[in-house]
Parts: C-alpha cells; structure tokens; sequence
C-alpha cells in the first residue's frame, strides 16, 4: 500500500463517523490541521449544528453519501462501531486509513482484520471526556494532555502509524502503543471499574441522606452519570478483565470491612497510609 496515502496530516482528508462529544471534539481540535474535514452522524440537528458551528467542512447522514477520503475515524460508541466495520467493505471503495476511538480494542481490532485489503486499519483510544455527551458539550480542549492509546494490527503500515501519530500530536494528547489485549486489561482497571464503582456508590446510598452531600461525594460519583448508551457495549466487550478487577477491588474491600468489624484500628490505619502513598506513586507515574 506504499504511497497511496499523504505523508503528513496537513495533506490529509479525514471523515469523522459520529459527531457527538468525542467525535465534536476532535474535529474541533484538528480545525486547520489536514486538508479537509468532514463529518457524518445519523443525527440531523447534530448535522445542522456542526455546518453552523463550522466543526466540519461538509456533513452527511450516512458513510455511504461521502466522497473519497485518506482517513476515516470512527467516533461512535463500541458496538456501532462493530456494525460500521462489517458494512465498510460494501461502501468504502478506495485505499483508506480506518481509526477507532472506542473505549475496547480486542474485540474492535480482531473485526478491523476482516477488512478489505484495501483498508489499513488501526485502533485508537483518548483517555478523555465527559459525563455529557452530545455535539452541544464538544470542545477541543478535552484532548489536551491526555493519554491517547494506539493500537496497530499486524497489517497497520507505517504511513498509517505515523498519521495516526501526527494526528495525536496535533491535538495535544500524548501517545501510548500498545497491543489490544494489554490496553483492554489496562481500562478494565483505571476506567471501567471506576465507572461501576461509581455507579454501586450511587446505589447504595439512600435518598435521606443527600442534604449532606459535598463535593467528596459529588467527585466519587461522578462516572455514575456517564448514558449507558456509551458504557453498555464497553462492559460487554470488555468484561473478563473488567472481572478480574473487581475481584481485586471487592478483596480490598473485604480485608478493610474486617479490619472495621474486628475493631482493629493499627491495621486500618496502616492499610489507609498504603493507600495514600500507592495513589501518590500511581500519579506521579502516570
């Protein structure tokens, strides 16, 4: 697939597929950064606002009404993704870089191989976001300093490798490679589970209680107001390591509800300090 595609983002056309938060915001980020930007998303309004907002060059409803392309970005949550990939080969003619941002890579990637020969795919996942999603809460700045996972397939070519990097330099994120096994197992731990511990916490406290709410509450429950409509598939498809997880967490969990049912307060404490000092050593690492 030598020289069918441009060299540098600046000579490169790349389609958006789904233009809601993730999708919104990167073709914000990258506005004057490739030679041309365009947009597709089912959602009319959300088409009407990114042609009045000057998100995208042009827009269309469906991948099948676009014109030819470098790169195509698939900015949709896992499961539509899934589907866009078995339909790619039936409207998508021409040589084309395809990208995912979703939130799993094994299974996203094993689908991305039954691509046409034609295709040179590799996945993608920023380590960004918000708890309300839509084209209305985009802006460019989400990616700025974020971890963003790339994750090439055996069949991923250079030109694709260095796109996908060149596109994650123009919006500010800092790349991680890494293979789709270790980056699922890495999310199940320091995303996923983070979203259903949230959400258990919610759950678990009853009504009465919230007058007095402050923002250690408000902080820990945040994720919990993340739409299922993006989290739903993420679980399925990730759900063997997103397990394992929460079998180290509900450990946790058990050895410090033991050290308060035993009343033994020197153990606690020192569980707590552990905590404390493995939290600083975890952020000063990432």
């Amino acid at each position: 697939m030598s020289g069918q595609f441009p060299l540098s983002l600046s000579n490169c056309r790349i389609l958006i597929v789904g233009l809601g938060l993730m999708g919104a915001s990167l073709a914000l980020a990258l506005r004057g950064k490739c030679k041309a930007l365009y947009g597709v998303d089912q959602n009319e309004d959300t088409c009407r606002l990114a042609l009045m907002h000057e998100v995208v060059d042009a827009v269309w409803q469906d991948v099948a009404q676009t014109r030819a392309v470098d790169m195509i970005i698939l900015a949709v949550p896992v499961g539509q993704i899934l589907v866009l990939l078995e339909k790619l080969n039936a409207t998508v003619q021409t040589p084309t870089i395809i990208m995912d941002i979703g939130s799993t890579k094994t299974v996203i990637c094993q689908k991305m191989e039954s691509l046409a020969e034609y295709f040179d795919p590799i996945g993608g996942h920023p380590m960004c976001g918000k708890e309300t999603l839509g084209i209305q809460s985009a802006e460019a700045a989400i990616y700025q300093g974020a971890p963003f996972a790339l994750v090439p397939l055996t069949r991923t070519s250079p030109y694709a490798k260095s796109l996908a990097e060149q596109l994650v330099t123009a919006i500010g994120g800092r790349i991680v490679w890494l293979d789709a096994e270790t980056h699922d197992r890495m999310v199940a731990a320091v995303s996923h589970l983070p979203y259903l511990i949230s959400s258990a916490l919610t759950l678990g406290t009853p009504l009465e209680l919230t007058s007095l709410i402050g923002p250690g509450f408000r902080s820990s429950t945040r994720l919990a107001a993340t739409p299922t409509s993006m989290m739903l598939d993420v679980l399925k498809t990730n759900r063997l390591f997103i397990l394992e997880a929460i079998d180290r967490v509900e450990d946790e969990l058990s050895q410090l509800k033991t050290y308060l049912t035993q009343e033994a307060y020197e153990a606690l404490n020192q569980r707590l300090n552990a905590a404390a000092e493995h939290l600083q050593e975890i952020l000063q690492k990432g």
